[in-house]
């Protein structure tokens, strides 16, 4: 009769490290369901953020922006001295952007990704649908992305600029 209890208690015991090691696997199945879920709702986030730069934004860029609205030296390539220099960054909307503040980031891109140069916060008028940026200073040679952000992240709109030395 112990032997019977003993191989019974045996039994029972290994019935339940198996409950408890099924109960476990489930639960990493729920947790990466839940990571892949959250992976997935970001994924649509950044493509809503996307879309929104489609709508007809654009960035560009002179070499100045005058007191009474003219813009001179419109290019997508300039030429800077060694020791730096600078442009002015417009952007125009497709329609107002509904917000004072956004940030304006320079990226300078190479073959091994893009490197953030610099990201810098501007006062914009919200019911105004097009904006300048004046002074953005570059100190090296290269191509450039300059992307415009609202202070919730969302982009809106990004242009590119290639930087060379005289």
């Amino acid at each position: 009769m112990q032997n019977f209890t003993k191989k019974f208690g045996f039994i029972f015991a290994l019935l339940i490290c198996f409950a408890i090691l099924i109960s476990c696997g489930d639960k990493k199945d729920k947790e990466e369901s839940k990571k892949e879920d959250t992976k997935k709702e970001e994924t649509k986030k950044e493509e809503v953020k996307e879309k929104t730069v489609a709508g007809g934004n654009q960035v560009y860029f002179v070499e100045e922006y005058t007191s009474d609205g003219q813009e001179i030296g419109k290019s997508d390539k300039f030429f800077i001295s060694s020791k730096g220099g600078y442009l002015t960054a417009m952007l125009k909307t497709a329609e107002p952007i509904g917000v004072g503040k956004v940030d304006v980031r320079l990226e300078r891109e190479s073959l091994d990704g893009s490197e953030i140069v610099d990201t810098q916060p501007y006062d914009v008028f919200p019911d105004k649908n097009f904006h300048f940026f004046e002074k953005l200073t570059f100190y090296k040679s290269g191509d450039y992305k300059v992307t415009v952000f609202k202070k919730d992240g969302t982009v809106i709109a990004t242009g590119n600029v290639r930087i060379e030395f005289k």
